[in-house]
């Protein structure tokens, strides 16, 4: 598979700016991040690169006083995949909790700190008899912890095809069989549940936060991450807004998970 990478300079850098970078880059298929003393290189297969929606992202990002400026470069046709897993991945959820992955350069190996939080929280708590969503599940991973901790029924869901194929191997991964994993977004979602849990960027769980809502049972917990201990304030307002109470915010290296519960 052709890659190509957005060497992306940020304008004073920073690195708070460069994750919420990342982020909004993961949303339009970009599937790896290096962090450089300038900004990020992106990575992405060649046939998804849409450079319009690059550049409408890179404008969107509203950081005061930040700016953004790129240019793109082809690779060398090789395995990007297995030369990522043999130099950086870190099996950081298989060392320490069990969970193996065959992460294809997605966001979510279990490294970055929202993942590593949420799937600490999950492993803690019983999901016996319980229905799930994993929202945005990328590799899987932590609809894989639920399914560990005795989730009844798991239904994984991600925007890119990609995601779907890893997720669906890292479940097999790990042994479990009772996953439906499907392409789509929130409007994808059926029936109802007992916790979804969603790792995305803010502004897509401020969105869709009123169809997480409409599919939470009676007592049912939703549990969000992906943007920053700051704008927790901001998201306790959206939860209270879709009456949802918060039960517990946890913070690690500025990055913020909260768990709400609907009443």
């Amino acid at each position: 598979m052709q890659y190509l990478y957005a060497d992306i300079t940020v304008t004073p850098h920073s690195e708070a700016a460069c994750d919420v970078l990342s982020a909004m880059l993961g949303d339009i298929g970009f599937d790896s991040f290096e962090m450089t003393d300038t900004g990020v290189k992106a990575y992405i297969p060649q046939e998804q690169l849409d450079e319009s929606s690059l550049q409408a992202t890179l404008a969107d990002i509203f950081i005061p006083d930040v700016q953004f400026s790129y240019t793109l470069h082809e690779l060398e046709e090789k395995d990007w995949n297995a030369e990522w897993e043999q130099n950086s991945f870190d099996p950081i959820l298989e060392r320490e909790f069990g969970i193996r992955l065959n992460p294809r350069m997605a966001f979510g190996s279990g490294a970055h700190e929202t993942t590593y939080q949420i799937t600490s929280l999950l492993l803690k708590e019983d999901f016996t008899h319980q229905r799930v969503l994993d929202m945005g599940t990328g590799t899987g991973v932590l609809g894989i912890a639920m399914a560990m901790r005795g989730a009844h029924e798991v239904v994984a869901i991600d925007i890119d095809k990609f995601s779907v194929e890893n997720a669906k191997e890292n479940f097999a991964l790990n042994h479990i069989n009772k996953a439906e994993i499907l392409l789509g977004d929130a409007s994808t979602i059926q029936g109802e549940f007992n916790t979804i849990v969603a790792n995305i960027h803010k502004n897509i769980l401020t969105a869709d936060m009123p169809i997480y809502v409409q599919h939470l049972a009676p007592q049912g917990t939703l549990i969000i991450s992906g943007f920053f201990t700051e704008d927790v304030p901001e998201m306790e307002k959206v939860a209270q807004h879709n009456k949802l109470s918060v039960n517990k915010i946890v913070e690690l290296n500025n990055w913020a998970v909260m768990s709400l519960r609907k009443a």
